[in-house]
């Protein structure tokens, strides 16, 4: 559940486990951080924005539409459609290639390599160098030391951390994924198998001689 605030400062009535100062700005409230409450001052921020920086208006769009041009847009207008049948293959994929927003986790799958202790700046060169994936920020736990029943299970978002930022298996990554993003998974596993089998084979050989 998301609430919206007329007022800024009612934000330290949304959560009785919250023990930010009243004072504090809204931006560093564990409600703000945590993406359960949301001020209509931030939409005058990103209008103020988005007409001193005319990019500014396309990466909000890649935010929320998960990167909608406007060919697709107009494609995808009212009364129009997608016939499969009338369009190329390559105009198929120029239409899909495009990113969304998603998670991905460290505990498994391709980047849990970083989750022990790792961090971020080698998962950011890795994800984009691999994978084509952009990392953007990290959504994490709010009480990752404390493992007693009473932890809390809210997680809190960490935009753009710092390159030496240590990384846990629990974090989930904001990222950009590339539409082929599964293709580029499989055949990264698969060159990673072949230079596995590889190295052994080659062992095995240097061991009998």
């Amino acid at each position: 559940m998301i609430t919206e605030l007329a007022n800024d400062s009612n934000v330290q009535f949304l959560d009785q486990d919250d023990e930010d100062d009243p004072d504090t700005e809204l931006y560093m409230t564990q409600p703000f951080a945590c993406g359960t409450a949301f001020a209509v001052s931030v939409l005058d921020s990103l209008m103020s924005t988005s007409y001193f920086n005319e990019n500014a208006l396309t990466l909000i769009r890649t935010l929320i539409t998960g990167g909608a041009t406007p060919q697709l847009e107009q494609i995808l207008a009212e009364g129009a459609g997608i016939p499969g049948s009338q369009l190329s293959s390559s105009e198929l994929d120029y239409i899909r290639d495009r990113c969304k927003v998603g998670q991905a986790s460290l505990y498994d799958g391709p980047f849990a390599q970083f989750g022990d202790n790792g961090v971020y700046s080698d998962l950011f060169v890795y994800a984009l160098k691999y994978f084509g994936i952009l990392c953007i920020g990290l959504h994490r736990f709010r009480d990752t030391k404390d493992k007693s029943a009473s932890s809390s299970c809210k997680r809190y978002v960490i935009t753009n951390p710092p390159n030496d930022f240590t990384l846990l298996p629990s974090d989930m990554v904001f990222c950009f994924l590339p539409y082929d993003v599964e293709l580029r998974i499989s055949q990264q596993a698969d060159l990673d198998q072949r230079k596995k089998k590889k190295k052994s084979s080659s062992r095995s050989r240097s061991s009998r001689h």
